[in-house]
């Protein structure tokens, strides 16, 4: 063989490494485009912790003052921005306040009855819970029974407009929702929600009462569309609530009333969750995570069980349709995570959560980037393999 020749091998040998690797490096960089790579996947703060001292309740993301006896809220601050100046009841209460790491509950017995939680006749009286979770969604959920309302008083800059059967829409520096049972009106600065021909459903027992639910927007990150489904979910009561787990933490908000999750364990891509109602009816529960300990997309999928048992992946819309078998959705945005999961029917259910690993062949037979790499690697192999033949 020629001197030549064996030039003319060597020179093709540094042609195809340089043509291999243009055309592998887009399509590397394509699809760690495609499945999150290089991006910023650490633990994103989804969770603060409360701490209170004469009335003040000072969070991460939720600031207010609280009348301990009476439950009247006022300066209430999402992310530093004063929703409402003033949250207040129809009703005369009297109460306690608890804290329990990121959730502040109020309960609040009927003044002047002389009666307390301990009492086995609690729905003989007028009764009011509060729960107030320091997250960035600044949610607070109120819970009523007997005749009583609401008045939320909404801080300058706030405006309220009623958008839907039973919700109500505020927009200004801090926007959200007011997802409620009851009437409502909106005078001024003042919402009103009365709740004085209203029932809700405990158990077996229907209670006269309602409740009230406020949603900051910027605590999601769910995009316009999805938003405004998990909205009307939880006005149609198909939303039970959001589970937000992190490393060290859970914080679990109720967008229903008689149904508890909480985190049985936590491990790194694998977390389980029990979950139980006093009402049977199908819901559909949000579990949000942190990338940095539940993983998704960068070869990653999800699988979820129901009681031990692989449910069928859908997609957002179908996970509210309801039907008989489970099913769940997955929705990921920056640093996080969702879960969509829905039950088909409540007793006490233990719900799985895993992140699995996907073999390198699977992800690159699934990648149109790889795909086109490959076949341009090929063709180039082709053609100095023609051009060594003819030379020859």
């Amino acid at each position: 063989m020629s001197n030549t020749v064996m030039k003319m091998k060597k020179m093709l040998v540094v042609i195809l490494t340089f043509a291999m690797l243009a055309a592998i490096i887009p399509a590397i960089a394509s699809a760690s485009e495609e499945h999150g790579m290089g991006q910023n996947h650490g633990g994103k703060a989804m969770i603060g912790g409360f701490t209170y001292s004469n009335g003040f309740v000072n969070g991460t993301f939720v600031n207010f003052n609280i009348d301990e006896k009476s439950g009247v809220i006022t300066s209430y601050k999402v992310n530093g921005t004063e929703v409402f100046e003033k949250v207040s009841y129809s009703s005369a209460d009297t109460g306690k306040i608890r804290l329990h790491g990121a959730m502040l509950m109020y309960y609040g017995i009927g003044a002047g009855t002389g009666m307390n939680w301990s009492h086995h006749n609690i729905f003989n009286v007028n009764w009011r819970l509060i729960a107030v979770h320091d997250n960035p969604a600044g949610a607070m959920h109120i819970v009523v029974y007997g005749n009583d309302g609401i008045t939320y008083t909404l801080a300058n800059g706030e405006s309220a407009n009623i958008t839907g059967r039973h919700i109500i829409t505020i927009s200004g520096e801090e926007s959200g929702h007011i997802i409620y049972t009851g009437t409502a009106s909106i005078s001024g600065n003042e919402i009103h929600i009365s709740f004085n021909n209203t029932d809700f459903t405990f158990g077996n027992h229907t209670y006269h009462g309602g409740s009230a639910i406020f949603i900051g927007a910027h605590g999601w990150h769910f995009n316009h569309r999805l938003r405004q489904m998990i909205i009307n979910a939880i006005e149609k009561g198909k939303m039970g609530g959001e589970l937000r787990i992190q490393k060290n933490k859970a914080d679990f908000m109720n967008y229903t009333y008689g149904l508890n999750a909480r985190v049985k364990m936590n491990k790194e891509n694998h977390v389980q969750v029990t979950v139980e109602s006093e009402n049977h009816e199908g819901k559909v529960i949000m579990l949000t995570f942190n990338k940095s300990n539940m993983q998704y997309g960068n070869n990653h999928k999800i699988i979820v069980k129901i009681d031990g048992k692989k449910i069928q992946l859908t997609n957002d819309t179908n996970v509210f349709s309801g039907g008989t078998e489970g099913k769940y959705a997955v929705y990921s945005n920056g640093n996080q995570v969702t879960v969509f999961v829905y039950i088909p029917h409540f007793s006490d259910h233990t719900v799985d959560v895993e992140s699995e690993s996907q073999s390198n062949i699977a992800t690159v037979a699934g990648n149109p980037a790889y795909i086109g790499a490959i076949i341009g690697v090929i063709v180039v192999i082709i053609i100095a393999a023609v051009i060594i033949i003819r030379k020859r």
